[in-house]
């Protein structure tokens, strides 16, 4: 009949009781484990307790079983260690030099095997573990057969596709973390940020990323990124976590995760593991990077390196710049030395002395086509006109009309010159009228015998004068005389 597995529950006597002092009072055969500091009891020692385990686990799990598993963390020196594990269990695996010599393959992690041996609790470090007698390979492990499987459907929807890749500024004004808060990777991160001069705003979306919830809190954080509206908008999502065994960073592989970046609206870059790790969320991602501090380093601008090269450029288009005003100076100097601009006249002179020649030339070759034509039908025009009685007779009456209008124009004419000569002796006969004179003010002085009066000589004392007027005639007489000076 075979044994029943181990149960703890059913564990009794010598090998688990506490020891009990011997001058101790009511410390009984049967006195539960685990009383220390009640009154007679002492306290077992660590090295005590692991004994108690080793024994019971090699009475409850005796002799050698058969396990199926994955292999993960696998180092070896001169023995074997690793972790055999399935979806949601590990366990410890050592294998020494001895039975490992006898493997025909090279175990390798991620590989199913099948494995013969024992259990062992090893007290030094605590830890419970199978002592592998056998090896035997069993195919690809499952969490490696899942994660083809994932990758395979998520290519087949096109979110490993080059062209569904984001580029995110090259120097990002504010950038959300998406990591644990007291992870290393964080710190790498800020290492760099520090290292590049600070080019960035940097703000910490706190997620697990690691275990059973780390899937699911690693896309919500995604998530809270992509809908938070801070002062200052987020140019891209930094996901860094650092490295790990493949248990660790399967919540990487999650679809979860995956989806969670290819909805993000906003560039996700990742920094996951060590350099031969490449998960699924890697290749989901807008950018990835062997490292946490890689991804940092380029996501993050180089202050130095952009100064050094804006210095380069601002050199290179004052460069441009004087050489395109040199250019333009020469090629204006050129342009001003040529004749044309020297004389444009002279310039134009030969075009013009060219389109004169060609009108000249056309003209004559259209006079030379009608020519002949036009000279035959004006002699001909000329004969019939001769040869008309009616435009004889109309020739002779426009000759008529003609001497007529020339007669009555030299009438008119002479006419106008004979009445132009009687208003010029009319004016010249006004100007000298005596009335005109009067009518400009002045006056004409008559003595009594009736003569101009042109000196005061003439006009004695006591005289009467006749003055004329324009509109009548004064009398006066003579009382003084005043003669001008000389």
């Amino acid at each position: 009949m075979a044994r029943k597995p181990f149960d703890p529950s059913l564990a009794h006597g010598a090998l688990f009781r506490q020891p009990v002092d011997a001058g101790s009072v009511g410390g009984g055969a049967d006195d539960a484990p685990g009383t220390a500091g009640a009154p007679g009891v002492v306290p077992m020692t660590v090295a005590a307790l692991a004994a108690r385990i080793k024994e019971a686990l090699r009475l409850g799990v005796p002799g050698s079983f058969t396990v199926r598993g994955e292999l993960g963390r696998v180092s070896r020196s001169q023995h074997f260690y690793a972790t055999l594990r399935e979806a949601d269990a590990t366990i410890g695996l050592v294998m020494f030099a001895r039975e490992l010599s006898r493997v025909g393959f090279e175990p390798r992690e991620g590989m199913a095997v099948v494995v013969r041996g024992r259990l062992d609790f090893y007290g030094p470090q605590g830890k419970l573990q199978v002592i592998a007698e056998t090896m035997d390979e069993d195919g690809q492990g499952d969490l490696d057969a899942r994660k083809r499987e994932l990758e395979r459907l998520f290519r087949e929807r096109g979110w490993f596709d080059a062209e569904r890749k984001r580029q995110w500024p090259r120097v990002p004004r504010h950038v959300a973390i998406v990591t644990s808060e007291g992870a290393a990777a964080l710190q790498d991160v800020l290492n760099v940020h520090r290292e590049r001069g600070r080019t960035c705003r940097l703000t910490l979306v706190p997620t697990l990323v690691q275990g059973d919830r780390a899937a699911a809190d690693v896309a919500a954080a995604i998530e809270r990124a992509n809908a938070a509206e801070p002062k200052q908008p987020f140019d891209c999502i930094l996901l860094v976590r650092g490295g790990g065994s493949k248990e660790d960073l399967w919540a990487f592989n999650e679809a979860a995760i995956v989806e969670a970046i290819i909805r993000s609206r906003l560039p996700v870059i990742t920094g996951i593991g060590h350099q031969i790790d490449v998960s699924l969320a890697d290749l989901a991602a807008d950018g990835t990077a062997a490292t946490p501090s890689l991804a940092a380093a380029s996501v993050f601008a180089d202050r130095a390196a952009l100064d050094e090269e804006l210095a380069v450029r601002a050199a290179d288009l004052d460069r441009a710049v004087r050489d395109a005003i040199d250019a333009c100076s020469l090629a204006l100097e050129r342009l001003t030395l040529r004749p044309v601009m020297q004389s444009p006249a002279a310039a134009i002179v030969p075009a013009r002395a060219r389109v004169d020649g060609l009108a000249a030339r056309a003209e004559l070759s259209a006079r030379r086509s009608v020519r002949g034509p036009a000279t035959t039908l004006a002699a001909i025009e000329a004969r019939l006109a001769r040869l008309d009685p009616g435009a004889r007779q109309a020739a002779a009456r426009a000759r008529l009309d003609d001497a007529a209008r020339r007669l009555a124009q030299s009438a008119a004419r002479r006419s106008e010159r004979s009445a132009a000569r009687v208003d010029v002796v009319a004016r010249q006969l006004a100007a000298l009228s005596p009335t005109s004179v009067l009518e400009r003010g002045y006056s004409i002085t008559l003595g009594s015998d009736g003569q101009p009066i042109r000196s005061i000589d003439r006009a004695a004392s006591g005289a009467e004068l006749t003055t004329i007027v324009a509109d009548g005639r004064i009398r006066s007489t003579v009382t003084t005389r005043d003669k001008e000076p000389t």
